[in-house]
């Protein structure tokens, strides 16, 4: 169990900025392209398994491919994508062209923190890989909690498992000076923002609006919150 968020933890994550910078948008959508079969494939099958009609909100899409495996399993589902990064979103939209599901996958761009949708709206809200760079995750947790149908689940999954084999391979090669630059930032921030572990996020859990909810850790930690009637 990781101990107790340090004080200079919390400095550091408030200074490291939520968002992926326009000069790593293009190498990350690169190295999550290498995660579909070993992590958002399997995410997508648990998603669908457990809801598979109405609307779906993922915070922190990232370029996509999350919403777009969803969508291809689930045909009665709309997802909407958000994300900070417009770099991210023109990316994600793209994909979503190309696979051919713009009709049902949306992105735009959208924090957290604020989430400008209604009360109410979404039959399951899902995070992946997002949860260790929110400043202030209750905050983030309270509006998944506002935005989400009653008796329905929030699901959190942190840290996303993209960095594969293939991924770390595709990265030694990396030569130009923008994926330089953006590799040299992934590797300061991922030291400056550790994953919150199971006791942080516990403590979170209950300070949120939800109170309760269930944590486990196996490949990655999972995080499931469900709004009461």
């Amino acid at each position: 169990m990781r101990p107790i968020e340090t004080l200079l933890e919390r400095i550091a994550r408030h200074l490291v900025p939520e968002r992926i910078p326009w000069f790593a948008a293009r190498l990350y959508d690169r190295i999550a392209q290498t995660a579909l079969e070993s992590y958002y494939k399997e995410v997508a099958e648990q998603v669908v398994a457990h809801t598979s009609r109405g609307a779906i909100l993922d915070i922190g899409s990232g370029p996509g491919y999350l919403p777009i495996e969803i969508a291809r399993r689930a045909p009665d589902l709309r997802i909407v994508g958000i994300d900070l990064s417009k770099a991210l979103i023109r990316i994600a939209s793209e994909n979503a062209a190309q696979a051919d599901l713009s009709d049902r996958v949306q992105f735009i761009k959208g924090d957290g923190n604020r989430l400008g949708f209604k009360d109410n709206s979404f039959d399951m809200v899902i995070s992946t890989g997002s949860l260790h760079a929110w400043k202030n995750p209750i905050r983030v947790i309270n509006e998944c909690h506002r935005v989400l149908k009653a008796e329905r689940e929030a699901w959190i999954l942190d840290p996303a498992r993209v960095i594969t084999p293939a991924a770390e391979k595709m990265m030694e090669g990396t030569v130009g000076l923008i994926e330089r630059l953006a590799l040299r930032w992934g590797s300061l921030t991922s030291k400056l923002t550790r994953p919150y572990g199971r006791a942080e996020i516990e403590q979170i859990i209950t300070r949120s609006a939800f109170q309760r909810g269930s944590v486990t850790e196996d490949r990655w930690l999972t995080v499931k919150l469900r709004k009461p009637a």
